[in-house]
């Protein structure tokens, strides 16, 4: 019992609160900069360029338990507000191009994985995580629950997120002759709704992180998130301020994991994520044509439909061309459920593989 209350004692000690304050300063202000240059994913990205340039002359001090929980959850709770009371009627309304996003993701991280594991050389749960053509947020958020090489990671998804939300929309532009229309600013959730479900979703990430899941925090908090809205007591999105908070507040943590990189490696993870990137858009290039074949649906809408990732640039894109909106949020958000309901469990079923023969030796 004594270790138990050391412990707690020592995961909210506030001794190292100044040097976390200073480190998500130079987050925000990273993150901030990247937001007024509109650049993708800028708040999270922004805040680990900053915190990872930081680190090659200094020493940032990591962030202590409280503000990664906080994190965490926040995330969580971002990623379960998408859902709502038509979301899952939407997507049954498309049963066989849904079968085949399904299969597309697969495909798509599997040809990914290939690329990390096998050219790269990277382990299988890095090579996993690199690839799952999700949001850059959760894969990340993943990572750093899961204890793996959060630093690589983020470079590859950080690249990737911006390689399609930047090139890709233009060439479905291009392709179809429409144009980029501006983004239509969803429904928020009031602060006296955000309150009750950050806390709810911090006790049922607690629960499943004391039960030994990993990613317990993030899997929670998107759990209860999901519910709520799914119920309509929550019916809208978390706002800006509370997104760009989370995700700040994840890149500065994920910034000093950059502590000690050898960024002579940079180069080299760049070239792996230009050919996992070609292998995850050829596949979906694929799926895209044999859909636009066999279901009726344009090319330019199924490609935006399969893209792997950047849902928010997708419906951009969407709305601007005149495509049918329902059929590529339902489809994105399908992907999203999909990766951040099993990921979790497939990660740490690869961990207790990996430690199995550990445990065997050793007896």
């Amino acid at each position: 019992m004594a270790g138990a209350r050391d412990k707690i004692i020592n995961w909210l000690s506030l001794k190292t609160l100044p040097g976390e304050c200073a480190t998500l300063a130079v987050g925000a202000l990273g993150g901030s900069l990247f937001i007024f240059l509109h650049i993708p994913g800028g708040s999270m990205s922004g805040s680990v360029v900053a915190i990872a340039l930081l680190t090659t002359f200094a020493r940032p001090t990591p962030l202590g338990g409280p503000l990664r929980v906080l994190a965490l959850s926040t995330m969580g709770m971002a990623i379960g507000s998408v859902v709502g009371p038509d979301t899952f009627s939407n997507m049954a309304a498309y049963p066989g191009t849904m079968a085949l996003m399904v299969l597309c993701v697969i495909c798509m991280t599997l040809a990914s994985t290939i690329v990390w594991s096998l050219f790269m050389g990277w382990p299988p749960a890095m090579a996993l995580l690199s690839s799952v053509p999700g949001s850059m947020s959760y894969i990340v958020s993943v990572s750093m629950s899961l204890g793996a090489d959060a630093a690589r990671i983020a470079v590859v998804q950080m690249s990737r997120v911006i390689f399609l939300v930047t090139v890709l929309p233009f060439i479905v532009v291009w392709e179809s002759g429409g144009h980029l229309g501006a983004i239509v600013q969803d429904h928020t959730d009031p602060l006296h709704v955000l309150a009750p479900t950050l806390a709810i979703g911090i006790m049922v990430g607690a629960l499943l992180t004391r039960l030994g899941m990993g990613g317990g925090m993030l899997f929670g908090s998107l759990v209860a998130s999901g519910a709520i809205h799914y119920l309509g007591y929550g019916e809208g999105r978390v706002p800006t301020w509370a997104l760009n908070s989370g995700q700040i507040l994840l890149g500065s943590w994920v910034g000093t994991r950059f502590i000690g990189f050898d960024w002579r490696l940079f180069g080299k993870i760049c070239i792996g994520t230009t050919a996992s990137v070609g292998a995850a858009m050829a596949v979906s290039v694929l799926f895209s044509m044999f859909v636009s074949t066999f279901f009726g649906v344009s090319f330019g809408t199924a490609l935006i439909a399969y893209a792997p990732g950047g849902q928010d640039a997708m419906m951009v894109l969407a709305l601007s061309l005149g495509v049918d909106p329902i059929f590529v949020s339902a489809h994105h958000l399908a992907r999203y459920f999909l990766i951040n309901l099993t990921l979790p469990f497939l990660v740490a079923r690869m961990q207790r593989a990996k430690a199995a023969p550990t445990s065997g030796d050793a007896a």
